[in-house]
């Protein structure tokens, strides 16, 4: 996903360069680089709230997660692929949030919404959500 919003921007300022001569936004040679968090929602059993991303930026904005997303020695699903990533971590399953109040977190942690989907059949639906940041690491 980081590859991905990288390569965008990449061929956004491109376009804005043709179009409005070369930019004075940073040195040539400075790459910006994004931190991104994707939240699943559906309305399984109330509302059941996953939350994809890198391991330290979801223990920084949900603390009370603690040892259950940063544990890779457990055998759960969240944690098989990369010991520094969470795919689909059940969030609601370990704090007592709402959708709205973990956006709302991350909102306030400096995200913003890039992108959201949504979709599913009868008794199926889904939201999912993409948020992005500038990585504060230089």
């Amino acid at each position: 996903m980081v590859r991905q919003l990288e390569q965008m921007k990449k061929e956004r300022s491109k376009s804005r360069c043709l179009k409005n001569g070369p930019s004075l936004e940073k040195p040539s040679g400075v790459q910006e680089t994004y931190e991104c968090v994707a939240i699943h929602v559906s309305p399984d059993l109330g509302e059941r709230i996953m939350l994809s991303g890198e391991r330290a930026l979801l223990d920084e904005v949900f603390p009370e997660t603690g040892q259950a997303a940063m544990d890779a020695r457990c055998g759960v699903a969240w944690t098989q692929t990369d010991a520094r990533q969470v795919i689909r971590f059940p969030l609601n399953g370990y704090c007592k949030l709402n959708s709205v109040q973990a956006i709302t977190r991350l909102l306030n942690a400096g995200f913003r919404v890039a992108g959201s989907n949504g979709g599913g059949v009868e008794g199926q639906q889904f939201s999912e959500y993409l948020l992005v940041r500038r990585s504060q690491h230089l």
